[in-house]
């Protein structure tokens, strides 16, 4: 077999191991959202929010309608819900009163945290094994190929033709 097939199969394995990791992940997620009458959409949106709230850089509404793929009256309507159900709360920017950003309320971090961290601490258990090295690279790995879907996804919606 020569080293370009071969790595044709690794890559394709990779692939199908992703394609199928991001299947049972949007089960999961798709379990809590249900139990909770979020959408897919909704979730997404929580997890950038939330990223935000944990690193202190919270996301305002346009960086999130970006992130999401959704235009400016979509992302509203999308905050406006998740401000009326008690998840998030908007907040102006004490430096900038016309910079509004979006912030997840505790009590919703914590729900999430009581669903969400047991699946770390399975996914830390299966990979118990791993060389710290081995886990390393196989982080840059997929941080890599999250980019490459994010160009394509760019390129896709550049060359989308108007309705």
């Amino acid at each position: 077999m020569t080293e370009q097939v071969e790595r044709a199969q690794i890559m394709a394995e990779l692939v199908k191991a992703l394609q199928t990791f991001t299947v049972e992940s949007d089960v999961f997620v798709e379990v809590f959202a249900r139990a909770h009458g979020l959408g897919r959409t909704d979730m997404n949106a929580i997890m950038w929010i939330s990223t935000g709230s944990r690193t202190g850089t919270p996301v305002t509404v346009g960086e999130l309608a970006a992130r999401l793929g959704l235009g400016a009256p979509a992302t509203s309507a999308l905050v406006d819900r998740l401000e009326a159900v008690g998840h998030v709360e908007r907040t102006r920017d004490p430096n900038d009163r016309r910079r509004v950003t979006i912030e997840m309320q505790p009590q919703a971090l914590e729900l999430a945290s009581a669903y969400f961290q047991p699946l770390g601490r399975t996914m830390a258990d299966a990979v118990a094994d791993m060389s710290d090295s081995d886990l390393r690279t196989t982080a840059e790995v997929v941080r890599k190929l999250m980019e490459a879907v994010v160009r394509a996804r760019t390129n896709a919606a550049a060359t989308r033709p108007e309705p």
